[in-house]
């Protein structure tokens, strides 16, 4: 075997290691100090000396197509056939970044001269954040989620966000392997092992510090009953699914609040757990006489034909909420829960708007406000520009997609604002961000967060624990308290540290009767953003200038 065979064949070890001991560090296994070396095959990558061809990075991109195969297999499970092809394209596309991160990284080290620890810290760091937000992003089995537990460590997400997080873990493997390649000599010792120590170290000392001036409790803390259903989510449709799912829920309510002296200031159903929905008819669309008449019933022959169109699409919505009214009136107190909005209206070719939405009752039954989901999940709840081509959503197993919400929604209850939030919505840095300064700038910081969720699409999989660890990397950034009212688990009460207070069962039932007190803190995360992190995406893009200008355009 020639030189160049050789080291091509060497390095699928290197690529494949790294993508098993990367999945183990992730749930189910959840090792999660294995994070601190998982990645060392990977950079043992990118310090080798000589790649020649194309050859080596079909290992590396292979490689990374294994880890995505095994750290989302719970993709399969919502609807086979169709889900489990969009496992395998949505691997192969996240494939794609771990080659940008070796080429980065290798750019910095052997064209640059950068030491290890720098030179993978900012590569991670930057394809990190191309992975969170384009094709609307994607963050499950971050390298910085692995480290949640360690409350102290992941402060400093609300500067840096979990993309950060992740940045310093990998500089921590690189200094790792630096200092065992460099047999712990001086200059390794100085460019590599302390530099990495002392980035850990103040990471370290600034979560302390925040810990430190968390607020303390208040002697009124807002009280929230999260209601958690069991029930699998299946795409088929079943005629009697909204009664079984209506009395699952209803019941666990009731016993729910009935273990307590006192009620809660809110009480929490998931996502699209009520199962009728609402239905708008916008006033430019005109029904016809025989829809009029079921509805109505016969005309009178002196009503005014607009009064008559006027009241009965006042009279389609009232129904559906009184049937709402019923339950709130029932409980005796505030009430959230998910479900599904239709609006009916001739100024969308599709002929109505679906939105995934979360309305709050007042304990008397009356609508408080209802808040539309402003960041529908690309292919799982609608397919682009199939709003102007409804055809597209033949080829997909999806009826319809969503219309995205417009204004984020707080509301006080108990003296505390509360804001909705549904679904992946909190697996979206950028979103959780939007939504609390678009509210702070009104005025409505929000107190509490509220995230509604239905994961009973993945069988007590390991999406639950993803799920649930991105929403405390959301309640660190923003320095707000979340709450998950999710089916089938993770509900969880989370504080504004990232501290989980308490946790649902898996793929069971349940309640939580939790406890939280806002936070308010300032966040850096909310002020800035992605914008320090962006430095790294700059350094990025210079590799790249230069890499097209000395290989592809310089005269030869």
């Amino acid at each position: 075997m020639n030189t160049a065979a050789s080291a091509w064949a060497g390095r699928w070890p290197l690529a494949i290691g790294g993508a098993v001991a990367m999945f183990l560090a992730q749930p189910p296994v959840d090792a999660w100090a294995l994070a601190w070396v998982a990645p060392i095959p990977w950079l043992m990558l990118v310090t080798q000396a000589h790649w020649q061809g194309t050859l080596p990075w079909v290992a590396v991109w292979c490689g990374g197509f294994l880890y995505w195969l095994l750290a989302i297999h719970w993709l399969i499970l919502p609807h086979p056939p169709a889900t489990a092809i969009g496992w395998g394209l949505l691997s192969a596309y996240l494939a794609c970044y771990l080659p940008l991160f070796i080429w980065a990284a290798r750019r910095l080290v052997h064209h640059w001269r950068w030491p290890l620890v720098p030179a993978t810290g900012v590569a991670w760091i930057a394809v990190d954040l191309l992975r969170s937000e384009v094709l609307g992003g994607f963050t499950f089995a971050g390298l910085g989620h692995t480290q949640w537990r360690w409350t102290t460590f992941i402060q400093v997400a609300d500067t840096i966000g979990a993309v950060g997080v992740g940045g310093i873990v990998m500089a921590g493997a690189a200094a790792i392997l630096a200092t065992i390649y460099g047999r712990f000599s001086r200059r390794t010792l100085v460019r590599e092992t302390l530099l990495a120590v002392a980035i850990i170290a103040a990471t370290l000392g600034y979560g302390s510090i925040r810990l430190a001036t968390a607020p303390m409790p208040v002697e009124k803390p807002f009280e929230a009953l999260i209601v958690q259903g069991s029930i699998d989510t299946e795409m088929k449709h079943d005629p009697d699914a909204a009664t079984q799912v209506l009395a699952h829920y209803d019941e666990l309510t009731t016993s729910g609040l009935a273990a307590a002296p006192t009620l809660p200031d809110v009480v929490l159903w998931p996502e699209t757990m009520w199962r009728l929905g609402l239905v708008e008819i916008d006033p430019l669309k005109e029904l016809t006489a025989r829809e009029l008449n079921e509805i109505l019933g016969p005309a009178d022959g002196d009503e005014p034909a607009e009064d008559r169109q006027a009241r009965a699409r006042k009279l389609i919505t009232a129904q559906r909420l009184d049937a709402l009214a019923v339950y709130a009136r029932r409980y005796g107190t505030p009430w959230i829960v998910g479900l599904d909005r239709q609006r009916i209206t001739p100024t969308v070719p599709a002929g109505y708007q679906s939105f995934n939405a979360a309305i709050v009752l007042a304990a008397t039954g009356a609508p408080l406000a209802c808040y539309d989901k402003m960041y529908p999940v690309m292919f799982g709840e609608y397919v682009p520009l199939a709003d102007r081509f409804p055809f597209l959503y033949r080829l997909t197993p999806l009826p319809g997609g969503l219309t995205a919400g417009t204004e984020p929604v707080a509301v006080t209850l108990a003296g505390y604002r509360v804001a909705p939030t549904i679904c992946y919505e909190t697996a979206l840095p950028r979103a959780i961000r939007s939504i609390v300064r678009r509210l702070d700038a009104t005025g409505r910081r929000p107190d509490v967060i509220v995230n509604l969720t239905n994961d009973g699409w993945f069988w007590g999989s390991s999406e639950l624990d993803m799920h649930l660890v991105a929403a405390i990397f959301r309640a660190v950034e923003v320095r707000t308290p979340i709450l998950v009212a999710a089916n089938t688990g993770f509900s969880a009460a989370i504080d504004g540290s990232g501290r989980l207070l308490a946790r649902g069962p898996r793929r069971a039932s349940g309640t939580l009767r939790v406890s939280l007190s806002p936070d308010g803190r300032h966040s850096p995360w909310l002020t800035a953003g992605t914008l320090p992190l962006g430095v790294t995406l700059a350094v990025v893009a210079m590799l790249g200038l230069e890499w097209l200008v000395v290989t592809r355009l310089a005269p030869q």
